[in-house]
């Protein structure tokens, strides 16, 4: 054998040598010292066994004895023996390499112990909880001999654990295979799985055969929830309820009953993990179902969030390690020369988002288009407050300046339009778009670079300037009464050009205000219809941060959705159209909120409602639903905010 320090490797070797797996200690420690003088040049450390082995040893041993791969007994009065269990466990994966060609052997048992060996070596464990731990992981070595409990008192099996558990369920699998190509049982059990199912003999009759001849297709039938896996269950239940009423048992019924036991903890094992696997896999669909709705973009904590149409979370059906498995294979993961299904990118201040191939240049339309009335009517206000402080803006007269103040004015109004339009895969995208709805003919690019912003928001430098010029007061237009205007009413320069808060800010601070003075009205007042009035539409501005981005307002949204799903042309269809939407919406919440509980005014609690008056037969026709759903949600937040006290 090769040199080596380790114990429990030379006390295996002696121990097979010996053909017995109890080892002298005084024998060993004979064998140990002449072994180290023998390898003492190879291996130096050996030195401390040369003069007197034993304390040196006897700290290997402890060590052993710890770790339970060996146990100290008394042989004699005068004598220590070393019981080394990897001996045994080289031994039994040998008994099952054996059972694999000859399915009649027996499984090893205690009884196959010699006798005088301790029960300690023996590590017992409930056959159904250890089989489903090993099947979910499993270490092979050489350091436990497990003894797996049954039911029905049926002798217990040892499994080293150098033998995997799925060759203990083929095996068992085999044994059953091969008591039911006897002639007598393969008939008797036959029947009974045929009386059991009427209608279906030749289903059965196949099934039947098929497992008793295809020994290789047997552990796939355990591993399938089809309808082979319940057949087979059956099969078992027979088997079972037929022996477990002999009484005198002969070794081939023992086997036979072991064998269907543990068969049968590995069938429901792979049962219930097909069960669990059935069940992700549904939520992950609802996962990918939620993430092409709108707003088609999300944080990883907002998908962590998700629930299913009966309010439950997602997380929990699937583990947070699966769901970023998932993520990174959606976002790795494609054909060569295509981009993958789900696209990543980052705003400027870092937020990472996940949106699907599909919704980018769908998202980009609506972004645009409500990018350009919040940037057209801030750049409006500013350049006409400037002019009125007699002064200008480079923007307002060369092109590029211009571009550059639209690009700012985006990143500020719409970050996620932003983030978009700067975005790695977007030229790749737009480039592969090809046929399929309006947004794929849409081209952002032209000779590989992206088209300026004014023309992709469709502005125009001129126009703007001359809104901002119109705006001023008519007096603006006389050259002399504007020159003395200018001397008397021009501020400092330091009070020129001051930034000015966006509409989104504007609407944050004023519903700031709204919710203080609510929470007054609800101090100094006494009712309690106010109060829960009040704790409402606190309620609803909780659930609106759900809902509406922080660049963004309740209206602007609420507009933006309302053009996806109400695409009738001409003013007064439009509007009719909305105003019938509205107050349908309106008639619903009126009847809701007069029995509903503050606190169930949650966002699922939202959701609930606007799915259940999406199914409003005046609701059907529209076709944008998931654009419609939004809406709904949206405007339910609005109609609760502004409940009058």
């Amino acid at each position: 054998m090769a040199t080596t320090t380790s114990i429990i490797v030379l006390l295996k070797f002696f121990a097979t040598r010996q053909n017995n797996a109890i080892v002298d200690y005084r024998d060993f420690c004979e064998y140990l010292k002449k072994y180290s003088e023998h390898h003492l040049e190879e291996q130096p450390t050996l030195v401390s066994y040369i003069e007197d082995p034993v304390p040196a040893l006897q700290i290997e041993l402890d060590k052993l004895v710890e770790n339970r791969l060996i146990v100290i007994i008394n042989t004699s009065a005068e004598k220590q023996g070393i019981v080394v269990i990897p001996y045994y466990i080289e031994r039994f994966a040998e008994r099952y390499k054996d059972i694999a060609v000859n399915p009649s052997l027996p499984f090893p048992s205690e009884a196959d112990l010699p006798r005088g060996t301790p029960k300690e070596i023996i590590t017992r464990e409930n056959s159904s909880e250890l089989i489903a731990k090993l099947l979910k992981h499993q270490d092979i070595n050489d350091k436990t001999l497990y003894g797996l409990t049954l039911p029905h008192n049926a002798p217990s099996i040892l499994l080293p654990s150098s033998v995997s558990v799925v060759t203990l369920i083929e095996d068992a699998v085999g044994k059953i295979q091969n008591m039911l190509k006897k002639e007598e049982h393969h008939d008797y059990f036959l029947k009974k799985l045929t009386v059991s199912n009427p209608g279906r003999e030749m289903i059965i009759k196949n099934f039947f055969n098929s497992f008793v001849d295809r020994p290789d297709h047997s552990l796939e039938t355990l591993s399938q929830t089809t309808e082979s896996f319940y057949l087979w269950n059956q099969l078992c239940f027979f088997i079972k309820q037929d022996y477990e009423k002999i009484k005198d048992y002969t070794q081939e019924d023992l086997s036979c009953l072991q064998a269907v036991y543990i068969t049968e903890v590995g069938a429901n094992y792979f049962k219930n993990e097909a069960a669990e696997n059935a069940k992700k896999e549904g939520a992950l669909k609802t996962l990918e179902t939620l993430l092409m709705k709108p707003p088609y973009y999300f944080t990883f904590d907002e998908i962590i969030k998700f629930t299913d149409n009966k309010g439950l979370p997602l997380l929990g059906q699937y583990t947070e390690d699966e769901l970023k498995e998932y993520l990174h294979k959606k976002t790795q993961e494609a054909p060569v020369q295509e981009l993958p299904d789900l696209l990543v990118f980052k705003t400027y201040d870092d937020t990472r988002y996940f949106i699907f191939k599909s919704k980018v240049l769908q998202l980009i339309l609506r972004l645009c288009t409500d990018a350009r009335i919040s940037v057209l009517e801030a750049i409006k206000n500013h350049w006409s407050e400037v002019l009125k402080q007699f002064d200008s803006l480079p923007e307002m007269k060369d092109q590029n300046a211009f571009e550059g103040r639209l690009e700012k004015e985006i990143r500020v109004q719409s970050p996620i339009l932003s983030a978009l339009l700067h975005s790695s895969f977007l030229p790749l995208l737009s480039y592969d778009a090809s046929g399929g709805d309006d947004t794929s003919k849409i081209s952002l690019f032209v000779n590989g670079q992206l088209l300026p912003y004014s023309d992709i928001l469709l502005m125009s430098r001129q126009e703007i300037l001359n809104d901002a010029k119109i705006m001023l007061p008519f007096w603006y237009s006389m050259p002399i009464v504007s020159w003395i205007a200018k001397l008397l009413l021009r501020p400092p320069k330091s009070k020129r050009n001051k930034k000015q808060k966006t509409k989104a800010e504007l609407y944050r601070e004023e519903e700031a205000a709204k919710s203080k003075e609510d929470e007054t009205t609800a101090m100094i007042s006494q009712n309690a219809a106010v109060s829960k009035k009040v704790a409402l539409r606190e309620a609803a501005r909780s659930a609106e941060q759900a809902f509406v981005p922080a660049s963004s307002t309740l209206n602007r949204e609420l507009d933006s959705y309302e053009r996806m799903w109400n695409h009738r042309l001409g003013n007064e269809t439009h509007n009719n159209l909305t105003e019938d939407v509205n107050s349908l919406i309106r008639d619903y919440i009126r009847k809701t909120i007069r029995t509903m509980k503050v606190e169930s005014f949650t966002v699922e609690r939202i959701e609930s409602l606007a799915e259940s008056l999406m199914n409003a037969p005046g609701l059907q026709k529209i076709r944008e639903r998931d654009a419609l759903f939004m809406y709904i949600k949206l405007y339910m937040i609005k109609l609760v905010k502004n409940i009058p006290m």
